[in-house]
């Protein structure tokens, strides 16, 4: 397509100073009709003029044909693109399709119960409270998963390279907080590996047990 562009380009530039050399041309005709002494002469200048007029008619008329060929080319070539690109979407939707079947096949066969696709492995929500963090997953209105049906619900759509979190080096599932200490070695923490609960969720700074000790908070 480059190559194209390119050609065209230089294509362009010469039926410009084609066109830009016939007006010069036409010009010079009437200085010379006017200033030639001789009728003879003047027939000399028209046929020379006439002979140079249809040479640049000529090359404009080819280039011209050449533009529109080339335009011709470079719309085949978008056209062969966008099809490509069209039968790769649709391939790779089909993809994605047969990805999520296999997915709920897995988790029929871990005795999971089904659940809405979500963007991602969950949410993080930053909102007010000190500078408290959790993280969650999405859901509708369904039965409250236990933390070892979250786990494995997590695990089963996970990626082999999830991080871990929390003391318990698990990946992350269900409502997790985070250390505020930034230095913290495990970052996040599973509710239920520490003892919280929606009822007793902090609602200032939290620290694990292990940065407190090593900052020496009460």
């Amino acid at each position: 397509m480059r190559e194209l562009d390119e050609r065209a380009y230089r294509l362009q530039q010469q039926v410009d100073a084609d066109m830009l050399q016939q007006l010069k041309l036409a010009g010079q005709q009437q200085q010379q009709a006017v200033s030639s002494p001789t009728k003879r002469q003047k027939a000399v200048n028209a046929a020379a003029a006439a002979a140079k007029e249809a040479e640049l008619a000529e090359r404009l008329e080819a280039n011209m044909n050449e533009l529109v060929k080339l335009s011709d080319e470079k719309l085949n070539i978008a056209t062969q693109i966008y099809d490509y690109i069209d039968r790769h979407i649709t391939k790779l939707d089909k993809d994605c399709k047969a990805f999520d079947a296999e997915i709920a096949k897995e988790r029929q066969r871990l005795g999971l119960p089904p659940v809405e696709p979500t963007v991602g492995g969950g949410s993080v929500d930053t909102g007010g409270g000190g500078g408290k963090r959790k993280r969650k997953d999405g859901g509708g209105e369904q039965r409250k998963l236990t933390p070892e049906e979250q786990y494995q619900q997590a695990l089963a759509m996970a990626d082999p390279s999830e991080p871990k979190y929390c003391h318990c080096q698990r990946i992350s599932f269900g409502e997790m907080i985070a250390c505020e200490n930034p230095d913290c070695p495990y970052e996040w923490f599973h509710f239920g590996c520490v003892g919280l609960t929606e009822e007793n969720r902090p609602k200032g700074k939290w620290y694990c047990q292990l940065c407190r000790k090593q900052l020496k908070l009460k």
